[in-house]
């Protein structure tokens, strides 16, 4: 069976690695109830993350009856609530630590790529406990482009100084298998978290239904240059293969 072969994996955040829906919407709600608008319901919010913190506010205004373009003047008074306590209700998805932990006993490097901004990202993955697993972090806010914009992965590329033949991205969300498309990165959709639409429509390399099943999917490689890590091979999930291009 063949393996994804990389150096590194990337992870989105919401909806990948931590499911933050409760603590979105407790900020959201905070801010809609100061224009005397509706509360965001849980069933709602899952559809509105996903694109960032202006974009969420843009959709929490207008399924609230609100007037959506506000919501660039808004963003300031959600990141003040937000940030103060974004952990009160987020948790790690089942098998996150334990997958993240034994990625990194194989000497596999970690990063996130996310669209939520950098310092509460750091905030999150720490109060959670991931920080340590994790080597580089990509926000929002760090470039003035944002997934599915490619530069974002390929700055994560740039940081742990590899090509990005190198890895693979790991998220729930189209824009994190559009932006791994266009950077030349590999993908695999996960089935749960927050999405627009089915993950089976995102055109994804692979798809998994659980975190812990990345560790039969990939392979750990030595990027070129490098001969002091070990290369360790397990096997793959039998309904996915690499591509012809990592053959």
């Amino acid at each position: 069976m063949k393996t994804y072969e990389v150096s590194a994996v990337l992870f989105d955040l919401d909806g990948t690695l931590v499911d933050s829906a409760e603590d979105l919407r407790a900020a959201l709600n905070d801010v809609l109830g100061r224009l005397s608008l509706r509360a965001i319901e849980p069933s709602e919010i899952g559809a509105m993350i996903g694109d960032g913190v202006p974009k969420l506010i843009e959709r929490g205004l207008a399924a609230a009856g609100g007037d959506p373009t506000q919501a660039p003047a808004l963003v300031g008074d959600f990141l003040r609530v937000y940030e103060a306590n974004p952990t009160q209700r987020t948790r790690c998805y089942p098998t996150v630590r334990e997958t993240l932990t034994e990625l990194r006993r194989r000497q596999c490097r970690l990063g996130v790529v996310t669209n939520k901004p950098a310092v509460v990202t750091h905030k999150i993955l720490r109060d959670v406990g991931l920080s340590d697993l994790i080597e580089v972090v990509i926000g929002g806010d760090t470039l003035p482009q944002r997934k599915p914009h490619p530069a974002p992965l390929r700055e994560a590329a740039r940081q742990l100084a590899l090509e990005t033949t190198d890895l693979v991205m790991v998220g729930d969300n189209i824009h994190d298998i559009d932006a791994a498309h266009a950077a030349g990165i590999l993908s695999i959709a996960v089935t749960y978290g927050y999405h627009h639409r089915p993950p089976s429509t995102f055109g994804a390399d692979c798809l998994v239904d659980r975190l812990d099943q990345l560790l039969s999917l990939i392979r750990v490689s030595t990027p070129k240059g490098e001969t002091d890590r070990p290369s360790i091979s397990v096997s793959s999930h039998p309904a996915c293969s690499a591509p012809e291009s990592l053959q």
